[in-house]
């Protein structure tokens, strides 16, 4: 059932976006749903959306006409994923995608775009999208998407394995990468891997050493992967990455030889890396 052919009445100003009226469920027995914003400057397809996901089980959507206002909608706070137009007018979707980069880096992103190209995608990729959709789609693959975004989730909650475990992993195995790393205070940080060498690390106003250290003394974070290609910058970490975590109160020594954890820590890696999606 292709979106654009999904029959609707356009909505007026005084009536509620239809696609995030949740039922009344007694005494809130009900889980909360995800929210999911949706970003498009056609008016039809944000109609045919809200219609074709208004029952969608586990997410309810909102829309916005453009990036401003999507922006504005997202400040209110409280969405799990922004599935984004590439070409709009004003805010196009790679202006959108920076902003959420820059403000909401725990926003996952889905782009949904009548133009691809290898190029593109690359681009998108290091810009930490999930998931390229081309127009037109139907409405059962953006649900399905949609789904296994929120399910999947856009990194994965390491409690139990230590952030030395995994900067040791990428080094070991020669990552080069971009590993972001969200903390439950609402912070984020990253750490930056050329060929298996930490050459930098960025956390508020620090850089260098100075993030590393910061970084590790989180106990309870989400990872998240970025694509991280050249051209790379002058390294600004002054100390080895042993010396480094060895600083750190939790001493890596007392996990190394745990195979299983190792073990949980390369699958996370390589879930993470597997999470960017070419959809046709």
């Amino acid at each position: 059932m292709p979106l654009y052919r999904i029959p609707c009445a356009m909505p007026t100003a005084d009536q509620p976006d239809i696609s995030i009226t949740a039922a009344a469920c007694k005494d809130n027995l009900l889980p909360a749903l995800k929210q999911v914003l949706i970003v498009d400057d056609d008016q039809h397809l944000l109609c045919s959306i809200r219609v074709g996901l208004k029952n969608s089980p586990g997410f309810r959507v909102r829309t916005a006409a453009d990036g401003r206002e999507a922006l504005g909608i997202i400040d209110s706070g409280g969405f799990d994923l922004a599935v984004i137009d590439l070409n709009m007018p004003d805010m196009d979707g790679l202006q959108l995608l920076a902003a959420l980069s820059e403000s909401f880096p725990e926003i996952p992103s889905i782009i949904m775009t009548g133009f691809d190209s290898p190029t593109l995608r690359q681009e998108l990729r290091r810009a930490g999208v999930l998931c390229v959709l081309k127009k037109p789609l139907d409405i059962e693959t953006l649900e399905q998407e949609i789904s296994k975004v929120l399910t999947e989730g856009a990194g994965c909650r390491c409690c139990r394995i230590p952030l030395e475990i995994f900067l040791q992993l990428a080094a070991m195995e020669h990552k080069t990468i971009h590993l972001k790393v969200f903390g439950v205070d609402g912070r984020s940080g990253s750490f930056f891997f050329h060929d298996g060498l930490l050459i930098d690390a960025e956390l508020d106003g620090l850089t260098g050493d100075s993030a590393v250290l910061a970084m590790l003394e989180w106990r309870d974070f989400t990872l998240g992967l970025k694509e991280y290609s050249p051209p790379f910058p002058e390294p600004r970490i002054n100390s080895a990455l042993a010396y480094l975590l060895l600083r750190t109160p939790c001493r890596l020594d007392q996990y190394s030889s745990s195979q299983a954890c190792m073990e949980r820590a390369r699958e996370e890696l390589r879930r993470l890396q597997g999470r960017y999606v070419e959809s046709p």
